[in-house]
């Protein structure tokens, strides 16, 4: 948010736990109760009278709006009501249910307001579309059309499937790993196979592609003693990072631990199965990620706190690595198919074309 003489205060979500200064703590009680739905709310006005001369000059037939940020809808909202036209509303969140609402110091006016416009968003679109069957489970007593459409990964960033002979044997995580998923029972596993097992310790490589919390790299660094086994890589291109995907011996996702995170799918989840790379998967065993990866025929999500499962899924895939005189072993890509882009956009266009009454 910014004045005439250019001092702005920030109305975004970084920081919102642990700023502490006063100018800080008014700008987050300024965006929790002023910029309802969220801080993109101000773009409505130019996005609406925008959307209104492209619809006139191409005859546009109907409308999608994507959130976050769910102001977005609003501006589909608008449209609707003027034009008449159909409208899909995706949401890839939750929206009064998102996690970091609840650090925000709401008023209830201020969430009674927020609710107010879910609900009519929900009920007023032709059509919903959403990320994960959980959050179709949030919307579906106030939608009278919800379609899932995963993220799912493009058939083109997928290479060959080839023989591949590694010289380590290596979990690998891409992409950023944050506080919320420290899992204090994967480095004791580890360490543990490394000390009981002599040619795993020499063998063994735990790479991280992205940016590492500093304390968590400390912590399986010093207190699990795992710095000599511990390497972190800068960012990649996409493709890169894609690539490294299936050359690694097994791949690490977890999700994150937060309120509702049985709910969440990442998009990286679909790339990671479509690399047909073994996974250890850690995170909520009854959520929506786990389903899919047992939907996807790439093993069970592991509870954060199994040690023992994630030992004995590690020292399997390295005692048959070992067998095979390093060579990696790939994944049946059956089951896959239904995640891609290409059969995605296909239910996508289904969405549209039944919204406006050309099936």
């Amino acid at each position: 948010m910014r004045g005439q003489k250019g001092k702005g205060i920030p109305v975004s979500l970084m920081g919102i736990k642990e700023d502490k200064r006063f100018i800080q703590k008014l700008s987050i009680l300024i965006r929790a109760n002023f910029f309802v739905p969220d801080a993109r709310k101000g773009w409505r006005p130019f996005a609406v009278k925008k959307a209104k001369k492209l619809i006139n000059q191409y005859s546009i037939n109907a409308i999608v709006t994507t959130g976050p940020p769910q102001s977005t809808h609003l501006i589909g909202r608008e449209l609707k009501k003027e034009f008449g036209i159909p409208w899909i509303a995706d949401f890839r969140d939750p929206w009064t249910t998102v996690f970091y609402n609840k650090f925000f110091p709401r008023t209830k006016k201020a969430q009674k307001k927020d609710k107010k416009l879910e609900d009519a968003v929900l009920s007023e679109c032709d059509a919903i579309t959403v990320v994960s069957n959980g959050l179709a489970k949030e919307f579906e007593d106030r939608a009278s059309k919800i379609e899932v459409i995963y993220n799912g990964f493009d058939e083109a960033d997928i290479p060959d499937k080839k023989q591949i002979n590694t010289d380590t044997f290596s979990l690998e995580y891409i992409g950023n790993l944050k506080p919320n998923q420290n899992v204090e029972a994967l480095y004791e596993a580890i360490s543990e196979l490394k000390n009981e097992n002599a040619a795993f310790s020499e063998d063994f490589k735990l790479n991280f592609t992205g940016n590492v919390d500093a304390y968590l790299l400390e912590e399986m660094c010093v207190s699990y003693g795992l710095k000599s086994i511990v390497k972190v890589l800068p960012y990649v291109p996409h493709q890169e990072a894609v690539n490294r995907m299936v050359k690694s011996n097994i791949l690490l996702f977890i999700i994150p631990r937060a309120e509702n995170n049985r709910l969440i799918i990442t998009g990286k989840l679909f790339e990671y199965m479509a690399s047909a790379t073994p996974m250890l998967s850690i995170g909520p065993i009854d959520g929506d990620a786990s389903l899919l990866i047992k939907e996807g025929k790439r093993g069970t999500m592991l509870d954060y706190a199994d040690k023992d499962g994630i030992k004995a899924l590690l020292i399997q895939r390295y005692l048959l690595w070992k067998e095979q005189n390093g060579e990696k072993t790939f994944h049946v890509e059956d089951g896959l198919k239904q995640f891609s882009r290409r059969e995605l956009t296909r239910k996508l266009s289904n969405v549209l074309n039944s919204a406006i009454g050309d099936e």
